[in-house]
């Protein structure tokens, strides 16, 4: 039960990395991203890639610690 939790916990994770992955490219390319104002493009982008940086390692973590638990249990 405990290890169904951790892969939908993974694809939960895994999800999310790769629609910001498209989604920054997506909305730097059609919305207006200005480095001296803030703009509606700005903030989307800004966003997209703060939620990224604290998920990606979240993942990271998760899969190491998830492979770590199952070598100790192999063990």
């Amino acid at each position: 039960m405990a290890d169904d939790h951790e892969r939908s916990t993974d694809r939960v994770l895994l999800v999310i990395v790769l629609a910001v992955a498209v989604l920054v490219p997506v909305a730097f390319a059609s919305l207006e991203v200005s480095p001296t104002r803030i703009t509606a493009g700005t903030v989307v982008v800004a966003s997209l890639l703060a939620v990224g940086s604290v998920v990606l390692p979240a993942l990271l973590f998760s899969r190491w610690e998830t492979a770590s638990r199952h070598a100790g249990k192999q063990k």
